[in-house]
């Protein structure tokens, strides 16, 4: 397991047990290890186990009790599922709904808007078990875009469409809005989804942005890029989680908003096979199960 500072997150061991630890930083490597005793039949198999991060990037130490409280709750309803009898892959969904729905993540809830003033968020999810894999870019009126990103990983499990049709297993934009409705998902205008905090921080950028656009001297230009290259002003974190249920079976799931001001359309790395989340079980060719989420800058790993 690799983290690195600026790095907000959280770990809980199911049935394992381990005395709780703080670092010293209040969002730098802040883990959780709570002793659980279970009278789970499965008990003397593998032990559980969930780790959740709030992303990396600019984290406002004003609020880091909101980022480790958000997590500990992101890692409690993921415990909850495994305690229930959980697979891996929907643990992790429902760590990453809690952290989509808190206004202090960059994800679902309170992501930042584009150029055009509009969130559009990018998701995935990996279940170690089956390899099955399921995304979707510049999504819009979606609270919870790694829903949609877990029921295409799921439909796609169930086989071939009709007349032999592949099913999706990453969908963009309004396709993957209409596609999520239309398997129950409910929608939510993306003007809910807008906080006070992301709409103050759009309004800042946006009189950023027309102030450099008048400006013309290349060394503006210069100082322009340099800025946008460090993106320190700005909430640029993904969202992820890694989980091993009881049975040993692991799961990764990514969930952002994208980049500050991103050209409307844009699809980040969060959503693509491979560079958002990873999750592999051990197999006779691989001794260890690998569990992956990145964090636009970071990166958490988990061998088992």
């Amino acid at each position: 397991m690799i983290g690195l500072s600026n790095y907000a997150g959280v770990m809980e061991g199911v049935m394992n047990s381990a005395e709780e630890q703080q670092a010293s930083s209040p969002l730098t490597n802040s883990w959780s290890n709570k002793q659980e005793s279970s009278e789970n039949p499965k008990s003397n198999g593998v032990g559980g186990f969930v780790l959740v991060h709030a992303g990396a990037g600019y984290h406002s130490e004003s609020k880091a009790k909101e980022y480790k409280h958000v997590c500990k709750r992101a890692c409690q309803r993921a415990v909850a599922q495994l305690k229930a009898g959980a697979l891996a892959v929907e643990a992790v969904a429902a760590a990453l709904v809690e952290l989509e729905d808190s206004p202090f993540t960059n994800a679902g809830m309170g992501s930042n808007l584009n150029l055009s003033g509009e969130i559009e968020c990018d998701a995935s999810i990996m279940d170690g078990k089956s390899l099955h894999y399921g995304a979707v870019g510049a999504i819009s009126g979606i609270k919870n875009p790694v829903l949609v990103a877990n029921r295409l990983l799921n439909e796609a499990q169930k086989g071939k469409l009709s007349a032999g049709r592949i099913p999706p297993c990453f969908l963009v934009g309004r396709g993957a809005h209409d596609w999520a409705v239309s398997h129950g998902i409910p929608s939510c205008p993306s003007e809910k989804m807008a906080t006070k905090f992301s709409l103050s921080a759009y309004k800042r950028n946006k009189r950023k942005m027309e102030l450099a656009e008048t400006m013309e001297t290349g060394q503006t230009k210069k100082r322009r890029q340099s800025s946008e290259n460090g993106n320190s002003s700005g909430c640029l974190d993904t969202v992820g989680a890694v989980v091993v249920d009881l049975e040993g079976n692991v799961a990764a799931a990514v969930s952002s908003g994208g980049l500050a001001m991103k050209h409307s359309g844009r699809v980040g790395q969060a959503a693509h096979y491979g560079c958002g989340c990873w999750a592999e079980n051990a197999c006779n060719m691989n001794t260890y199960s690998t569990a992956v989420s990145t964090s636009g800058i970071r990166l958490c790993t988990l061998h088992k």
